[in-house]
């Protein structure tokens, strides 16, 4: 029996299509999405995704994709795939952290160059148009005059992009939608690099390795889904939140056993990273 295609909404499958061994692929979505020099996209590398700690109470961030382009430009791209209610205020944390991280005590402020993020996102966030892409900037209220070289942060709706007009971006936003092998093909027909990105999507759906990764993501992700249903008395619930947090431990301890790095567990299982350095440490 065929399997299923493993989805772009995994983990797994984003970071390998859109990774550095394909960054012809990775470059035909940025240019899809942004408006920046055809220049800019020659050479673009991804680099460490982690925005490090400030000082030593400071918040560690790890971006899904973060990349640099030919001038210096710097760009996240994040998946959002559950519902998150904070999502509009990490984005605007994220961003600001590709500014800040560009320059250190004592550099001069022309170093920084742009800060741009990019959202996919499955769940519908912007529910007062159809419009599938959002381009979020800083300008005057009252002129409407736009702030200069400082950043912007892209917000696209997978769902919407379903039935919108052709385009490069609608391609590629179904392409994140696709589901069947049949749905796959049909797009991968609209551009030679969705083409590829459905050829890196049939090589890792496959791989066992790579299936347990995304069994393992599904099934944290549901347990997080559970968390939030508030369907039961709060005793009873605070007793399988217990139950869940000691089966995500358990489920890190297995996959750090595999040899599996602590960024990639701690995705996998939603488990902070210091948990899973912690877990890692007692382990070893």
């Amino acid at each position: 029996m065929e399997l299923k295609p493993l989805s772009p909404r995994y983990d797994v499958v984003f970071k390998n299509v859109f990774g550095e061994k394909n960054i012809g692929v990775l470059a035909d979505f940025l240019k899809a999405v942004l408006d920046l020099p055809a220049e800019e996209y020659r050479d673009i590398r991804v680099i460490d995704p982690h925005l490090l700690r400030r000082h030593k109470h400071g918040k560690l961030g790890i971006l899904d994709l973060r990349i640099v382009t030919k001038s210096g430009n710097s760009v996240a791209v994040e998946l959002q795939v559950a519902p998150q209610p904070s999502i509009w205020k990490r984005m605007e944390y994220y961003n600001a952290r590709l500014l800040t991280d560009q320059v250190d005590s004592g550099d001069d402020y022309d170093k920084i160059n742009r800060a741009i993020s990019i959202l996919i996102s499955y769940p519908i966030l912007i529910k007062e148009t159809k419009e599938f892409h959002h381009n979020f900037i800083r300008h005057d209220k009252r002129t409407d005059i736009t702030y200069p070289d400082s950043s912007e942060i892209h917000v696209l709706e997978v769902q919407k992009a379903k039935n919108a007009d052709e385009s490069p971006l609608a391609n590629w936003l179904r392409f994140f939608a696709a589901e069947t092998a049949e749905e796959f093909t049909m797009i991968a027909q609209t551009r030679p690099a969705i083409a590829e990105a459905w050829g890196v999507v049939q090589y890792l759906s496959g791989d066992d390795e790579a299936r347990r990764l995304a069994e393992y993501e599904e099934m944290a992700r549901r347990d997080e889904a559970d968390r939030h249903k508030g369907a039961y008395k709060q005793g009873r619930q605070e007793g399988l939140q217990e139950g869940r947090q000691e089966e995500k431990f358990e489920v890190a301890r297995n996959l750090l056993r595999e040899k599996m790095s602590v960024d990639v567990v701690s995705r996998a299982t939603g488990l902070s990273l210091d948990k899973i350095k912690q877990l890692a440490a007692d382990l070893s």
